[in-house]
C-alpha cells in the first residue's frame, strides 16, 4: 500500500451492508478495503492474516458476536484499531466494547456522514464516539464484578453462541473443526461456569447478555 494509506477490514453479516460501506470508503483515496467477512468465527483469523490498520466491526455476527471478536482481536491483532459499527445503542454494549479494546463506536444511522472520519480517528490511535453515544462512556464500567461470562474461554463462547443459534453438537463440531465429544465437553464446562443447566435458560441468558440478538 502507498504511504499514508489506511487499510480497512469490514466485518458485518450482511453482504449488501459491506458493499455499501466499501462504496463509502472508496470515496476517500486514503482508505482501502483489504478484506471483508460475515462470519464471526473467521474474522479473527482473517484479520491476523491481513493486518489491516482498522477493523470496522458489527456486534451482531453469526458464530462469534462482535464484542467477543473485539476481545480476541485486542490480543491477537493489537496493531489493528477496532471501530464498532452497529445499530445497538445500548450503553452496556458501548461500555463493554470499549472495555474489550475498541477505540471507536459509531451507530449505523450515522455511517453515511461519519464513517471515514471515524476510521481516520481510530487509525491515529484516538478514541471516536459517534453521535448519540454519551461522551462520558469512557469512564463507565461495563458491568458489575464477577460476571461468570468472563470466565468462559473463547472456544466456550463460540460453542455457547452456536448452541443458542440452534446448531446441534454435530453441526457445531463441523463448524469449529472439533469432534462432537469435544463440543459436548465445552458445553458441559460452560453450563457449569454459568450455573445454567437447561437450554431454555441458556438461550434467555445469551439474549440478556447480548451474546445473540433478537434482530
Amino acid at each position: 500500500m502507498g504511504e499514508g494509506v489506511i487499510t480497512v477490514f469490514l466485518a458485518d453479516d450482511h453482504v449488501m451492508v459491506r458493499e455499501g460501506l466499501a462504496a463509502l470508503i472508496a470515496k476517500d483515496p486514503a482508505l482501502v478495503v483489504v478484506g471483508q467477512c460475515g462470519d464471526g468465527i473467521k474474522v479473527v483469523e482473517q484479520v491476523v492474516h491481513l493486518k489491516p490498520d482498522v477493523v470496522v466491526l458489527d456486534i451482531t455476527l453469526p458464530g462469534f458476536n462482535g464484542l467477543d471478536v473485539c476481545r480476541e482481536l485486542a490480543h491477537a491483532a493489537a496493531d489493528s484499531a477496532i471501530l464498532i459499527l452497529t445499530m445497538h445503542d445500548d450503553e452496556q454494549f458501548v461500555a463493554r466494547a470499549l472495555e474489550y479494546g475498541a477505540l471507536g463506536y459509531l451507530l449505523k444511522e450515522s455511517a453515511a456522514d461519519r464513517l471515514t472520519e471515524a476510521i481516520r480517528t481510530v487509525a491515529r490511535g484516538q478514541t471516536y464516539l459517534g453521535p448519540g453515544i454519551p461522551a462520558d462512556m469512557l469512564g463507565r464500567p461495563a458491568r458489575g464484578q464477577d460476571d461468570p461470562y468472563d470466565n468462559l474461554t473463547a472456544r466456550e463462547r463460540q460453542v455457547l453462541q452456536l448452541i443458542v443459534e440452534g446448531k446441534t453438537n454435530r453441526k457445531i463440531a463441523e463448524h469449529l473443526s472439533l469432534s462432537p465429544k469435544t463440543v459436548d465437553t465445552h458445553r458441559l464446562h460452560l453450563m457449569h461456569k454459568l450455573n445454567i443447566h437447561d437450554q431454555t435458560s441458556l438461550v434467555k441468558y445469551a439474549i440478556r447478555r447480548g451474546v445473540v440478538s433478537l434482530r
